[in-house]
């Protein structure tokens, strides 16, 4: 199993970057938000991978961060979910956005995420939300701690802009920003208040 890698990077493909690690060449498959995060042609890169094994493929799935990659495998473990698709969870939510949207039943969320009809929004639900229930309990799953206690509030503040007319993943990024700007013990009307403020920004 490959684990990790760090190379150069040498070009960069609307769904994949490659990467020259001592002279070998790496594709490696990445998502929208770390094709963006990853450093400029040229430079040096480390990512956290994952091996894809098939009868007909090998496929190498790259991630910035340990949550990301623990996410992606959360999401592949599902029933109807390839890798594909768990890469477009990670190109359409942040690890924790996507945490939220489990424990809170969000399908209307879930399906917005390419590849994720009904059925297997419900499959992410009823097959993942035990896992991250227990994950975000022990702080394990949210590099920024915002699962937890304070879901409550948060939960309360994602109503609030939704019914403001603001859509769930509009809603989802200003209200988990806030949190984490605003630190612990805020109230839903801090959240709001920066929230909308960053709105209209």
């Amino acid at each position: 199993m490959i684990a990790f890698l760090q190379g150069i990077l040498t070009a960069k493909l609307p769904d994949r970057i490659e990467l020259d690690v001592n002279g070998v060449g790496y594709e490696v498959f990445v998502s929208q938000k770390t094709l963006q995060s990853v450093p400029a042609v040229g430079k040096s890169v480390l990512l956290k991978t994952y091996l894809h094994v098939r009868e007909d493929t090998q496929q190498l799935f790259g991630f910035l961060k340990d949550s990301e990659k623990q996410t992606f495998l959360m999401a592949l473990s599902v029933s109807g979910v390839g890798p594909k698709a768990a890469m477009n969870v990670l190109s359409t939510y942040a690890p924790e956005t996507f945490f939220q949207a489990i424990l809170q039943n969000d399908l209307a969320g879930l399906k917005s995420i390419p590849g994720i009809g009904q059925k297997t929004a419900q499959h992410l639900v009823l097959e993942l939300k035990d896992k991250v229930t227990k994950f975000a309990g022990a702080g394990v799953l949210s590099d920024e701690g915002v699962l937890g206690s304070e879901s409550k509030v948060i939960s309360d503040a994602l109503q609030a802009m939704m019914t403001l007319g603001y859509s769930a993943a509009e809603s989802r990024r200003a209200v988990l920003s806030a949190a984490q700007t605003l630190g612990e013990k805020v109230t839903v009307e801090d959240i709001l208040k920066t929230s909308l403020k960053s709105m209209s920004a």
